[in-house]
């Protein structure tokens, strides 16, 4: 497997997705994918790691809810 922490550009990322490179752009513009921009002219950049969860969701997830962490209540968004 290769390594979590290893950046992949946009074009790499898209690949492994199966998406085309103007999607994945969008998706990581709109927040549904995370990612960074780097350099002068703000190159989108993306996480190994981030792409395995995408993959697979139950990756990196809790088996079971931590006792000592209190609920959290949805947010209430006013329109």
């Amino acid at each position: 497997m290769d390594d979590p922490d290893k950046v992949l550009t946009i074009g790499e990322a898209s690949k492994l997705l199966g998406v085309g490179p103007k999607t994945l752009s969008a998706m990581v513009r709109a927040g549904k994918v995370p990612g960074f921009r780097i350099g002068e002219r703000g190159y989108w950049r993306i996480k190994r790691r981030d792409i395995d969860k995408l993959m697979d969701p139950q990756k990196g997830q809790k088996t079971a809810p931590d006792p000592n962490q209190p609920p959290v209540a949805p947010k209430n968004r006013t329109p």
